[in-house]
């Protein structure tokens, strides 16, 4: 039975090195970030480290009984912490975590060849397991400097490339909220005149913005727009100092990742950061002058002001229009004098402040206003971004990508537009700091003037938006909990309502989340 026993915790701590290893890939390699996450999920990491510790302990009685009890403990063990068949974000097995594995293989050898004295094998293998949530850790700062050499290597590639194109055109887009919708709607509308390459999906980073320009860009390309995200200070100046922007888009400001940014002035402060570069490269900023965080701000250099319902504006959108059907809005350019009426099946009244973003860039770049009509007609929503799903009586607006205080109430206003049966399933509202139980207990009283049914997924939010809703005079036999979104949608399908449903996803929490 020794046998068996080795070979469990062997197996049990290759599991648990990948899921770990999962979970600092989910929180994007930041040391302080995945020391918070331990530290908020610590209920689970009790567990894993009693699953290694009791049958341990009952292996010191040497009794055969005793020992099988641990055995089937350690299977236990292994089946709990087995990694998801469907993981929200899979765990990609990239060179970077290749590196990581091969210096955790390294520092596990060096455990056993120390002191190579078998009585000690059992007492080894339980450390290791105890231990496995900081190896990642461990191994992560030993390889930090060819880490640091890698990426300084892939960042002057990129910048090469960038060299050798001199007439690229690039655009940054950056934003609390709302870039990755103009950043899509303005490829959309600048593809009638130009090629255009944009950083897919959510490749907003430093490294990503990298492996764009390395994988995609091509000499054919006479525009490259690209979408900047930013959890800390200086991570929009590192990704403007590589693409030097001619042309910046800021779409919003709000409280968003207020976790690791802690205040609304370090969000201002690195979003700004797109600004001064423009402005250094003499390029033109484009800025979204509804949001108050902005409005505040006397920006020097060449910018544009757009929006809407205000006539000061460089574009303004007005006689706006919106409802299950999609928007309809009027345009003038107030600089020609000309206006332009634009018609989208997009749904969410907050999208035309994005549509009249990327079309004030797209008429800057030369494509007259009346061309840009038929562009925008033809303009799809944005995956998980209030994308519309339907099936028969049941339609499901999908916004799971993420959400925070500002759009998941534009998102309950587009649901309020619809007719029928209204339900939303969220875990909440994350990343916000020490403002977190606030935002979402305002969010739970904010969808009790909306919603009829409300189904809460399991997260630690829960409670918060629990409270607000309970402030209201909501009907608490409308409450329902669950462990998934997917479960939610089951439950609903099988309600007896007959006229149509309408469901919300706002917000869908990546595994770092969800435990």
């Amino acid at each position: 039975m020794r046998q068996i026993i080795i070979i469990e915790y062997i197996i049990n701590l290759l599991v648990l090195l990948i899921y770990h290893m999962h979970m600092f890939q989910l929180n994007s390699y930041f040391f302080k970030k995945h020391l918070l996450w331990i530290k908020n999920n610590y209920a689970k990491i009790i567990v894993q480290l009693l699953e290694i510790i009791l049958p341990t302990l009952l292996l010191a009685f040497d009794n055969n009984i005793v020992t099988v009890i641990a055995i089937l403990l350690l299977t236990f063990s292994i089946l709990y912490n087995f990694p998801k068949k469907k993981a929200k974000i899979a765990f990609k097995f990239t060179n970077r975590v290749k590196r990581m594995f091969i210096t955790e293989s390294i520092l596990i050898f060096l455990v056993f060849i120390i002191n190579n004295n078998g009585d000690f094998i059992f007492i080894k293998l339980c450390i290791l397991n105890i231990i496995s949530p900081l190896i990642a850790l461990i191994a992560n700062f030993l390889n930090a400097p060819i880490e640091y050499l890698g990426k300084k290597y892939y960042i002057n590639q990129a910048k090469k490339i960038l060299k050798d194109m001199p007439n690229l055109i690039v655009i940054g887009i950056t934003g609390s909220y709302g870039k990755t919708s103009v950043k899509n709607f303005l490829a959309k509308a600048l593809s009638s005149k130009y090629e255009v390459l944009i950083t897919p999906q959510n490749y907003n980073t430093t490294m990503g913005v990298v492996k764009t320009i390395r994988e995609n860009l091509k000499p054919i390309h006479q525009i490259f727009i690209c979408e900047m995200g930013a959890t800390n200070i200086g991570d929009i100046k590192e990704i403007c100092d590589i693409v030097n922007p001619k042309i910046g888009v800021i779409t919003s400001l709000g409280p968003q990742h207020l976790e690791s940014f802690k205040t609304m002035s370090n969000i201002i402060k690195t979003k700004f950061e797109l600004v001064n570069s423009v402005t250094e490269n003499n390029g033109t900023i484009f800025i979204n002058y509804n949001n108050e965080y902005l409005a505040k701000h006397d920006i020097k250099g060449n910018v544009f002001a757009y929006g809407v319902n205000d006539e000061s504006l460089d574009y303004n959108s007005y006689k706006l229009n919106s409802s299950s059907k999609g928007l309809s809005f009027s345009l003038l350019d107030k600089n020609s004098n000309k206006e332009v009426e634009f018609k989208t099946k997009l749904i969410g009244k907050h999208n035309i402040i994005n549509l009249t973003g990327a079309i004030s860039v797209a008429n800057y770049l030369g494509i007259p206003l009346d061309k840009l009509g038929p562009c925008v007609r033809e303009i799809k929503s944005v995956e998980h971004r209030l994308q519309l799903v339907s099936n028969r009586n049941l339609t499901i607006i999908d916004d799971s990508y993420n959400s925070n205080p500002i759009s998941s109430k534009s998102a309950l206003d587009t649901l309020a537009e619809f007719e029928g049966t209204k339900i939303i399933v969220t875990p909440g509202l994350i990343e916000l700091g020490d403002d977190e139980i606030k935002y979402n207990f305002e969010l739970g009283q904010y969808m009790t003037n909306i919603c009829d049914y409300i189904f809460l997924v399991k997260s630690k939010s829960a409670k918060s938006i629990l409270d607000g809703i309970y402030s209201t005079n909501f009907n608490k036999d409308k409450i329902l909990n669950v462990t998934t979104p997917q479960e939610a949608v089951e439950c609903i399908s099988k309600m007896n309502i007959d006229e149509k449903i309408i469901v919300l996803l706002e917000n869908d929490l990546p595994d770092n989340y969800n435990i």
